[in-house]
Protein backbone atom coordinates (compact mmCIF):
# COMPACT_ATOMS: atom_id res chain seq x y z
CA UNK A 1 0.00 0.00 0.00
CA UNK A 2 2.94 2.64 1.12
CA UNK A 3 5.04 2.20 -2.36
CA UNK A 4 1.84 2.02 -4.36
CA UNK A 5 0.70 5.16 -2.94
CA UNK A 6 4.24 6.93 -3.15
CA UNK A 7 4.58 5.41 -6.99
CA UNK A 8 1.48 6.23 -8.47
CA UNK A 9 1.38 10.10 -6.50
CA UNK A 10 4.78 10.51 -7.96
CA UNK A 11 6.28 11.12 -4.52
CA UNK A 12 8.53 8.00 -4.74
CA UNK A 13 11.55 9.26 -5.93
CA UNK A 14 10.70 12.17 -3.35
CA UNK A 15 10.53 9.89 -0.37
CA UNK A 16 13.86 8.07 -1.79
CA UNK A 17 16.13 11.42 -1.41
CA UNK A 18 14.41 12.68 2.01
CA UNK A 19 15.84 9.55 3.58
CA UNK A 20 19.26 9.21 2.00
CA UNK A 21 18.83 6.00 -0.38
CA UNK A 22 19.13 8.66 -3.38
CA UNK A 23 20.92 11.50 -4.59
CA UNK A 24 19.51 14.86 -5.28
CA UNK A 25 21.53 14.11 -8.83
CA UNK A 26 20.18 10.83 -10.16
CA UNK A 27 18.70 11.28 -13.82
CA UNK A 28 16.21 8.70 -13.00
CA UNK A 29 12.51 10.49 -13.31
CA UNK A 30 10.20 7.20 -13.71
CA UNK A 31 11.54 4.92 -10.84
CA UNK A 32 10.26 0.71 -11.85
CA UNK A 33 8.21 -0.77 -8.69
CA UNK A 34 7.83 -4.53 -8.09
CA UNK A 35 6.17 -5.55 -4.92
CA UNK A 36 6.98 -9.49 -3.65
CA UNK A 37 8.30 -9.76 -7.33
CA UNK A 38 5.93 -8.50 -9.36
CA UNK A 39 5.86 -5.40 -11.67
CA UNK A 40 3.50 -2.80 -10.36
CA UNK A 41 2.24 -1.99 -13.96
CA UNK A 42 2.97 -3.56 -16.91
CA UNK A 43 6.38 -1.31 -17.92
CA UNK A 44 8.53 -3.13 -19.81
CA UNK A 45 11.34 -2.60 -17.39
CA UNK A 46 9.46 -4.50 -14.52
CA UNK A 47 8.42 -7.52 -16.70
CA UNK A 48 12.25 -7.55 -17.69
CA UNK A 49 13.43 -7.05 -13.84
CA UNK A 50 10.92 -9.73 -13.03
CA UNK A 51 12.31 -12.57 -15.81
CA UNK A 52 15.92 -11.60 -14.37
CA UNK A 53 15.18 -12.37 -10.66
CA UNK A 54 13.28 -15.92 -12.29
CA UNK A 55 16.22 -16.93 -14.20
CA UNK A 56 18.52 -15.62 -11.09
CA UNK A 57 16.71 -18.02 -8.48
CA UNK A 58 16.83 -20.59 -10.95
CA UNK A 59 20.52 -20.28 -11.38
CA UNK A 60 20.79 -20.45 -7.44
CA UNK A 61 18.84 -24.01 -7.74
CA UNK A 62 16.05 -22.50 -5.31
CA UNK A 63 12.77 -24.36 -5.28
CA UNK A 64 10.82 -23.58 -8.10
CA UNK A 65 7.66 -23.23 -6.59
CA UNK A 66 9.17 -21.18 -4.00
CA UNK A 67 11.45 -19.08 -5.82
CA UNK A 68 12.74 -15.52 -3.41
CA UNK A 69 10.31 -12.57 -3.86
CA UNK A 70 11.66 -9.44 -2.66
CA UNK A 71 9.21 -7.30 -0.56
CA UNK A 72 10.08 -4.23 -2.73
CA UNK A 73 12.55 -3.39 -5.64
CA UNK A 74 12.77 -0.30 -7.48
CA UNK A 75 14.90 0.23 -10.39
CA UNK A 76 16.17 3.36 -11.41
CA UNK A 77 17.88 2.30 -14.61
CA UNK A 78 21.50 3.43 -14.72
CA UNK A 79 20.81 5.64 -11.29
CA UNK A 80 20.96 2.06 -9.59
CA UNK A 81 18.67 -0.82 -8.12
CA UNK A 82 17.36 -0.71 -4.96
CA UNK A 83 15.80 -3.49 -2.30
CA UNK A 84 14.01 -3.20 0.74
CA UNK A 85 13.09 -6.12 3.23
CA UNK A 86 10.16 -4.61 5.07
CA UNK A 87 9.04 -5.05 8.25
CA UNK A 88 6.55 -3.97 10.38
CA UNK A 89 5.90 -6.15 13.60
CA UNK A 90 7.95 -9.10 13.15
CA UNK A 91 11.92 -8.78 13.50
CA UNK A 92 14.65 -10.65 10.85
CA UNK A 93 14.28 -13.86 10.45
CA UNK A 94 17.08 -15.76 12.30
CA UNK A 95 18.67 -18.91 11.15
CA UNK A 96 21.76 -21.12 12.61
CA UNK A 97 24.91 -21.17 10.87
CA UNK A 98 24.35 -25.00 9.49
CA UNK A 99 21.06 -24.27 7.77
CA UNK A 100 21.30 -25.78 4.32
CA UNK A 101 19.77 -22.86 2.48
CA UNK A 102 22.77 -20.51 3.01
CA UNK A 103 25.04 -22.69 0.39
CA UNK A 104 23.04 -21.22 -2.23
CA UNK A 105 24.03 -17.77 -1.46
CA UNK A 106 27.08 -17.63 0.28
CA UNK A 107 29.22 -19.16 -2.73
CA UNK A 108 27.13 -16.93 -5.76
CA UNK A 109 29.45 -15.16 -7.77
CA UNK A 110 30.81 -11.83 -7.48
CA UNK A 111 29.97 -11.54 -3.65
CA UNK A 112 32.69 -10.41 -1.39
CA UNK A 113 31.35 -11.13 2.06
CA UNK A 114 32.89 -12.53 5.68
CA UNK A 115 30.84 -15.74 5.08
CA UNK A 116 31.61 -16.92 8.73
CA UNK A 117 30.19 -13.98 9.91
CA UNK A 118 27.35 -13.73 7.56
CA UNK A 119 26.35 -16.69 8.94
CA UNK A 120 26.28 -16.35 12.69
CA UNK A 121 24.44 -13.30 12.27
CA UNK A 122 21.48 -15.56 11.60
CA UNK A 123 19.85 -12.89 8.89
CA UNK A 124 19.63 -15.69 6.01
CA UNK A 125 16.72 -12.78 4.54
CA UNK A 126 19.10 -10.27 4.50
CA UNK A 127 21.50 -12.29 3.42
CA UNK A 128 19.31 -13.38 -0.01
CA UNK A 129 18.17 -10.36 -0.74
CA UNK A 130 22.30 -8.83 -0.75
CA UNK A 131 22.75 -11.63 -3.53
CA UNK A 132 20.04 -11.04 -5.61
CA UNK A 133 20.60 -6.89 -5.51
CA UNK A 134 24.23 -7.37 -6.38
CA UNK A 135 23.85 -9.67 -8.68
CA UNK A 136 20.61 -7.92 -10.48
CA UNK A 137 22.60 -4.88 -10.41
CA UNK A 138 25.02 -6.22 -12.91
CA UNK A 139 27.71 -3.34 -11.60
CA UNK A 140 25.37 -0.74 -11.39
CA UNK A 141 25.00 1.13 -7.44
CA UNK A 142 23.03 -1.40 -5.45
CA UNK A 143 21.43 -0.91 -2.32
CA UNK A 144 19.71 -3.19 0.35
CA UNK A 145 17.64 -1.32 2.80
CA UNK A 146 16.11 -3.08 5.97
CA UNK A 147 12.87 -0.56 6.96
CA UNK A 148 10.87 -1.17 10.26
CA UNK A 149 10.19 0.20 13.29
CA UNK A 150 12.60 1.46 15.18
CA UNK A 151 12.80 -1.16 17.99
CA UNK A 152 14.23 -3.42 14.94
CA UNK A 153 17.46 -1.66 15.52
CA UNK A 154 17.76 -1.53 19.08
CA UNK A 155 19.22 -4.50 21.51
CA UNK A 156 20.44 -7.64 20.53
CA UNK A 157 18.48 -7.70 17.54
CA UNK A 158 20.12 -4.63 16.82
CA UNK A 159 23.76 -5.94 17.37
CA UNK A 160 22.94 -8.44 15.45
CA UNK A 161 22.28 -6.44 12.11
CA UNK A 162 25.58 -4.51 12.69
CA UNK A 163 27.33 -7.94 12.69
CA UNK A 164 25.93 -8.89 9.26
CA UNK A 165 26.60 -5.37 7.82
CA UNK A 166 29.75 -5.06 8.98
CA UNK A 167 30.09 -8.34 6.78
CA UNK A 168 29.22 -7.77 3.89
CA UNK A 169 31.87 -6.05 2.45
CA UNK A 170 30.56 -2.93 1.05
CA UNK A 171 32.38 -1.11 -1.50
CA UNK A 172 31.32 2.80 -2.92
CA UNK A 173 28.48 1.51 -4.89
CA UNK A 174 26.74 -1.31 -2.70
CA UNK A 175 25.51 -0.10 0.60
CA UNK A 176 23.57 -1.90 3.48
CA UNK A 177 20.96 0.67 5.06
CA UNK A 178 19.12 0.32 8.38
CA UNK A 179 15.67 2.70 7.69
CA UNK A 180 12.45 3.39 10.25
CA UNK A 181 9.09 4.12 9.07
CA UNK A 182 9.51 7.99 9.61
CA UNK A 183 12.65 8.24 7.37
CA UNK A 184 10.58 7.29 4.51
CA UNK A 185 7.31 9.05 4.85
CA UNK A 186 8.71 12.37 6.52
CA UNK A 187 5.97 14.31 7.62
CA UNK A 188 3.38 13.54 5.50
CA UNK A 189 2.85 16.86 3.74
CA UNK A 190 0.38 17.14 1.22
CA UNK A 191 -1.35 13.62 1.26
CA UNK A 192 -4.96 12.64 1.28
CA UNK A 193 -6.66 12.38 4.85
CA UNK A 194 -7.14 8.43 4.04
CA UNK A 195 -2.88 7.96 3.53
CA UNK A 196 -2.41 9.83 6.41
CA UNK A 197 -5.07 7.97 8.59
CA UNK A 198 -3.76 4.55 7.00
CA UNK A 199 -0.26 5.21 8.36
CA UNK A 200 -0.75 6.91 11.60
CA UNK A 201 -3.37 4.11 12.85
CA UNK A 202 -0.30 1.14 12.13
CA UNK A 203 2.15 4.09 13.87
CA UNK A 204 4.39 4.51 11.08
CA UNK A 205 4.74 7.96 11.91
Amino acid sequence: MVFTYLLHSDHLLEALKRCGLISNRILTTTPTLLLWGVPIGSTPRGVEIHKYLIEFCASLHEDANSFSEPDVIIDLGEDGLIFIEVKYRSGNDSKSADYSGWSRYVSAPGIDWQTEDIKASGCYELARNWCLVKSLAAGRPATLANLGLAGLFLGKEGERLDRFAASLGSDESSHFVKLTWPDILGKLDNVPDWFDRFCRDRKLI
